[in-house]
């Protein structure tokens, strides 16, 4: 579990399967991401948690309201790439139900738990040009930096539109004012300078590699 300010961040379970196929199937959710599906039927759901549950290289998250603990959004890493060390770290936050300052509590409690338990570089990401509350909340507030624009790649309400790539380093993370207080809410105290659990796998599979 990852506890933020406003949300908590914990794995998925059954129960919470009505609420993510709504939130797949609501329409302003849908207009904002970049991947475009058919709607998604609830009886399909069991079989894609089993899926998701086993996926080596994808690790989703229910977001839920830590004053209720009722789900409000999804978040988590996808797309691992373990050589390089980065991930997809999108969030999906169901319009209404969410408290003020959630998606940047929950884009914090990622990246802190990327970058300092998880042990990756960089943590990257795509968002539509028409999302201009995505922009704010990933560049603004949480220190993502614009790295490409795919000009009139995506088809979005009739029209094309630029997909805007955004990542962000360790550094950038860093560099922001509540870091530490993130760190220490996903890895407690005195952990900033350690390396996390999963880099030291990294390096003991490289040494035995080597030997």
């Amino acid at each position: 579990m990852l506890n933020g300010r406003l949300v908590e961040l914990r794995p998925m379970i059954a129960e919470d399967l009505g609420f993510l196929a709504t939130l797949a199937n609501t329409t302003s959710v849908r207009a904002n991401v970049v991947g475009w599906d058919w709607p998604v039927a609830p009886d399909g759901q069991r079989e894609w948690l089993d899926k998701a549950i086993r996926d080596p290289k994808n690790h989703r998250l229910t977001v839920t309201d830590l004053a209720t603990g009722k789900p409000i959004g999804l978040a988590g890493l996808w797309e691992f790439d373990w050589h390089n060390r980065s991930a997809i770290a999108p969030i999906k936050i169901m319009p209404g139900l969410a408290p003020k300052g959630a998606g940047t509590d929950t884009i914090m409690l990622v990246m802190a738990w990327a970058f300092y338990e998880v042990g990756l570089h960089r943590v990257h990401g795509s968002i539509l040009d028409l999302n201009a509350a995505s922009l704010g909340l990933y560049l603004r507030r949480c220190g993502w930096r614009e790295e490409g624009r795919e000009r009139e790649s995506i088809f979005r309400r009739g029209e094309w539109h630029d997909l805007i790539r955004v990542a962000a380093l360790r550094s950038d993370f860093d560099a922001l004012p509540d870091a530490e207080e993130y760190v220490e809410r996903v890895c407690g105290t005195q952990m900033r300078s350690s390396p996390a659990p999963l880099v030291n796998q990294w390096q003991a599979a490289e040494a035995v590699a080597r030997a």
